[in-house]
């Protein structure tokens, strides 16, 4: 499980991360904002750990980036302990606010629990394979393969593969799309459903899958087989 840690702070970051990586979780780590939001992009974490004063982009634009534009868990760890400041945080989307200093027990308690919830949320289980046309979508390992070529997939696209393959034949539109991916309801942002469809077109390329996902301008998406 890959955390992302975003504290300014060297001995603060560092005695997380040891705290983190005891017990068994990959680890990101960064220092500003604008690393923090180009790591949570590019790496697409279970959890960020997400401290408030940070340099070049503020912890409160990065937790409500993150929460506005997916479904990732955001757990404020910081030195303000003003219950403004708290509620301001869980207004931003934070699911939880963790005040320095913090016992290690503790934090590793609430991160678990913070976790279980987060898996709960969608309220439905799938098989963990799903098979359409010459596609093989394998969700214990998150990869999608066409005969013996697979391809690693981020959470955020094994959601929407998932959404589409478990829909195949149907088109989905953008704001049901993100609703079951993302978890909240609106518009949200289309460039951020457009880049995970973009990516996932090339990852089924790359695999030499038949199986593709079309773009219904102005209605949505659909996953299909198509003819050799």
């Amino acid at each position: 499980m890959a955390i992302l840690v975003v504290e300014d702070e060297s001995d603060l970051s560092d005695l997380l991360c040891f705290i983190l990586r005891r017990s068994g979780n990959e680890v990101i780590v960064a220092h500003d904002g604008q690393m923090a939001l180009d790591l949570w992009r590019e790496r697409d974490p279970e959890l960020v750990l997400l401290d408030l004063g940070l340099p070049k982009v503020s912890g409160w634009d990065v937790c409500h980036t993150i929460s506005t534009e997916s479904s990732t868990p955001v757990m404020i760890v910081s030195g303000n302990d003003d219950e403004e400041d708290m509620v301001r945080g869980l207004d931003a989307g934070a699911a939880d606010y963790v005040c320095k200093p913090f016992s290690p027990r503790l934090l590793l308690a609430r991160i678990r629990t913070l976790l279980r919830r987060q898996a709960a949320v969608p309220g439905r289980t799938c098989d963990s394979h799903l098979t359409l046309g010459d596609l093989s979508l394998d969700s214990s390992w998150r990869t999608a393969a066409c005969g013996e070529k697979s391809v690693s997939l981020t959470r955020l696209e094994h959601k929407v593969l998932q959404e589409l393959a478990l829909r195949s034949g149907q088109v989905i539109s953008h704001t049901d799309l993100i609703q079951r991916v993302w978890g909240y309801k609106g518009e949200g942002s289309s460039h951020v459903v457009k880049g995970h469809i973009r990516s996932l077109r090339l990852k089924l390329q790359e695999i030499g899958s038949r199986t593709a996902i079309r773009v219904i301008p102005g209605v949505g998406y659909t996953l299909e087989p198509t003819a050799a």
